[in-house]
């Protein structure tokens, strides 16, 4: 059995099952995705399609919510919200379903979203999608961290977070940088490599963590072809 993290898949249907078959995913493996599966790529509902599959093929998938899903979950219970998702990558998640309105959207995907976790634990790692605020008592009450933070540096503590290490997702990094992080050992750790972005080396990937021997792969996007790269860090 083997742990692999995958973060901000951002509707890049064809680039995650492509990552999948990669690292040939096994029903006793875990697979533990950091959220934003869905917006700015061009096949948000395929994404949430391949969940419902590997579900349903009894494949261990846990989901963490990311902004992207909270956004959508917002817009769909308050539409006043509805013009900050659409700016912010709702628009072609909108066109992956063939619908120009949220209300639109099959329900059972808004079930799928709405069930996934805002954060979880798995030995001495957290994991959670954006970041967390370890200067309050319950660093996992404040879920706007969880699903916006960017600047870890003021809410840093060591004293709190003693020998876990964090995975997370939600602010695109470089490849190197991912790697040096994991090389040195960081307590945190952030794995989103900007699977949408186009036209750069250093990002477009879905960056793959194995927590087993915390090698990494990277499955590149360029098109609608991918290249294929893996790193190990020990």
């Amino acid at each position: 059995m083997s742990t692999y993290i995958i973060s901000d898949i951002h509707g890049c249907n064809t680039l995650f099952r492509k990552a999948l078959k990669k690292i040939s995913l096994k029903k006793s493996d875990v697979l533990i995705i950091l959220g934003d599966l869905i917006d700015r790529g061009n096949d948000s509902k395929g994404v949430l399609d391949t969940v419902f599959l590997l579900k349903e093929h009894n494949f261990n998938i846990i989901c963490i919510t990311g902004n992207h899903e909270q956004m959508l979950i917002d817009s769909y219970e308050d539409i006043s919200t509805k013009i900050n998702w659409l700016k912010n990558g709702g628009k072609e998640t909108l066109k992956s379903f063939l619908v120009s309105e949220i209300e639109r959207i099959p329900l059972k995907y808004l079930e799928l979203i709405k069930s996934f976790n805002s954060y979880y634990t798995l030995d001495n790692y957290i994991f959670v999608h954006a970041g967390l605020n370890m200067m309050i008592d319950n660093p996992f009450s404040d879920i706007k961290s969880l699903l916006w933070l960017r600047d870890w540096e003021k809410v840093y503590n060591q004293k709190w977070l003693g020998n876990k290490i964090v995975i997370h997702g939600h602010t695109p990094i470089t490849r190197e940088n991912i790697l040096k992080n994991i090389k040195s050992k960081k307590q945190v750790i952030g794995i989103d490599n900007g699977s949408y972005m186009k036209g750069t080396y250093r990002y477009g990937s879905i960056c793959v963590l194995k927590l087993d021997d915390l090698s990494v792969h990277f499955e590149k996007r360029i098109g609608n072809e991918s290249i294929e790269g893996i790193r190990k860090n020990k």
